[in-house]
């Protein structure tokens, strides 16, 4: 019979999980009042499908990571698992399930400045992957800071290429700020905005602003950390999860004893006398 032996459950992965458990009731308490809202006439059904389908957008975004931890056999640092599911809920349970833009219409820049640790997160996951075989010391925990940051800043700009896609694709489908600014729209496809360089402009800059601003909030405290003890980048690292060993028995074969096997022919049995 074979027999498979089951990992404990760790510290790290009851902290994990109560986490990821905590954040999927918020979402699903987050529908909830969604549905009481529909049910007293103060939602439109349009407003209510739309929060709908980000409600499971939000259960597969918060569980991505540990999904990828399961399928690619690998383990994240705690840290890092914490701020992708964080960033997960807050960029789309709270935006789109709680309705959070109608509340507080510069929750974007407050996500984006999220997105900024959050991808500086990961890059030290990456990192630890791609310098892994490099020596110790000072030189690689500068090089980890700046593989970092630069790629967080690459994450970012990508977004703001995206943003830029969608609005040159679509202009009615925008949520961007700089719509705000628009005064008045001409019959040739042009605007009249608020601001002599262009709303667009100052929107696409002010997100990758608070971008860089959010990357930096936690790699400069890290890279001291870092700094004072190299030891602690092994919080954020990848590291593989050997396959599970099954305690297999093999049936025994019995072994003829040396006394047992044929007579070799030199053996004075086997001499003609």
């Amino acid at each position: 019979m074979e027999q498979t032996k089951k990992r404990p459950l760790t510290g790290r992965g009851i902290l994990l999980l109560c986490i990821w458990a905590v954040l999927i009731a918020l979402d699903f308490a987050g529908l909830i009042w969604n549905i009481v809202q529909l049910q007293t006439g103060t939602m439109e059904w349009s407003k209510f499908s739309y929060s709908l389908l980000h409600f499971f957008v939000s259960i597969g975004t918060i569980s991505a990571i540990y999904i990828a931890e399961f399928l690619f056999r690998f383990r994240a640092g705690a840290p890092l698992v914490i701020c992708c599911a964080l960033f997960a809920f807050f960029g789309n349970t709270v935006s789109n399930v709680y309705n959070m833009y109608d509340y507080f219409p510069d929750w974007d820049m407050v996500l984006h400045s999220l997105s900024g640790v959050l991808f500086a997160a990961l890059g030290l996951g990456l990192v630890s992957v791609v310098l892994r075989n490099q020596p110790e010391g000072k030189r690689k925990i500068i090089a980890v800071i700046l593989f970092t940051l630069f790629f967080s800043l690459t994450v970012g700009y990508l977004w703001e290429i995206f943003e830029f896609t969608v609005d040159s694709i679509d202009p009615s489908m925008t949520t961007q700020g700089w719509a705000d600014g628009i005064l008045e729209r001409y019959p040739d496809g042009t605007y009249l905005v608020n601001s002599r360089r262009g709303t667009a402009i100052l929107d696409t800059m002010g997100d990758m602003i608070l971008h860089l601003i959010g990357s930096l909030v936690i790699l400069v405290p890290l890279l001291i950390a870092f700094w004072k003890k190299p030891s602690r980048m092994n919080a954020f690292a990848f590291t593989p999860v050997p396959r599970r060993k099954s305690a297999d028995k093999t049936p025994n074969t019995p072994e003829t004893p040396a006394a047992e096997q044929t007579d070799e022919p030199n053996s004075p049995e086997n001499q003609d006398t």
